[in-house]
């Protein structure tokens, strides 16, 4: 799998409690009439804010177009006006975590299959011929 990205539980809680708190936030200050003039600013720094956090933890956004599209889906659903009350930081880094959870998963489940089949390639069954990898006789 292209994501080996790894966001333990703890973390994945926390990533989750920000994204509610932020959401909070904002519709804080879309009730006192404040949200429609800061709220884009606030989603513009908590998309900077989750992308270096998933980035810190080793989860890809260019080679994965899943987490890519997932996080900027979420930023343009907090960016406008009415919308922005919406719940959607919670739901985006809820997703991005679940699916990060899922794909960790399943590459067990591939590497447990592999090894329980013998299917694991090893290097030594193959030999290299004028600079390519041949299987073995």
């Amino acid at each position: 799998m292209e994501n080996k990205g790894k966001i333990d539980n703890i973390t994945g809680i926390l990533m989750i409690s920000t994204a509610l708190f932020i959401d909070g936030f904002q519709f804080l200050l879309l009730i006192l009439l404040i949200g429609p003039f800061v709220n884009w600013m606030i989603s513009i720094l908590a998309f900077m804010t989750f992308w270096l956090w998933f980035t810190l933890k080793g989860v890809k956004f260019i080679r994965n177009p899943k987490n890519f599209f997932t996080l900027s889906g979420g930023t343009l659903v907090e960016i406008i006006p009415i919308l922005g009350s919406l719940p959607a930081w919670t739901l985006t880094i809820t997703s991005l975590v679940l699916m990060n959870k899922l794909e960790r998963i399943q590459e067990k489940i591939i590497k447990k299959d592999n090894v329980k089949n013998n299917n694991v390639i090893k290097l030594s069954d193959y030999k290299k011929d004028n600079g390519e990898l041949k299987k073995a006789a």
